[in-house]
């Protein structure tokens, strides 16, 4: 009798042993895929690595303030073209419409490329 109860709790601890590493096996499979979605191995080879770093870090820098420079032309020139059309349109103000008149006709100086600038 006591032989079956050995056995049956050691059969029963073998399967709640096999049950935790299952579920261990799981847990490990789990933060093995999000260590991979992390690239942490790229990252220690940046930081191992730092003249690498450097020059990515430059690299995208250079391209940041390309892209910045290129948007913010755009966007200006387009507030300008937005202005420069409002402002043709209030030329015909009594007051205001001389000094718009004159401010326009300079904008379009400058634009146009006037000689002897």
């Amino acid at each position: 009798m006591k032989k079956r109860k050995k056995t049956a709790l050691r059969n029963e601890l073998v399967k709640e042993e096999k049950s935790f590493l299952r579920r261990l096996d799981d847990k490990i499979g789990k933060l093995a895929n999000s260590i991979e979605r992390t690239r942490i191995d790229e990252y220690t080879s940046m930081v191992t690595k730092p003249w690498k770093f450097f020059f990515f870090n430059f690299v995208v820098g250079i391209f940041r303030g390309v892209g910045i420079a290129i948007g913010m032309t755009m966007i200006f020139a387009l507030i300008i073209y937005i202005v420069g059309n409002i402002l043709v349109r209030m030329v015909d103000l009594p007051i205001i419409g001389m000094y718009i008149a004159e401010l326009v006709k300079f904008v379009n100086q400058y634009t146009n490329g006037i000689p002897g600038r």
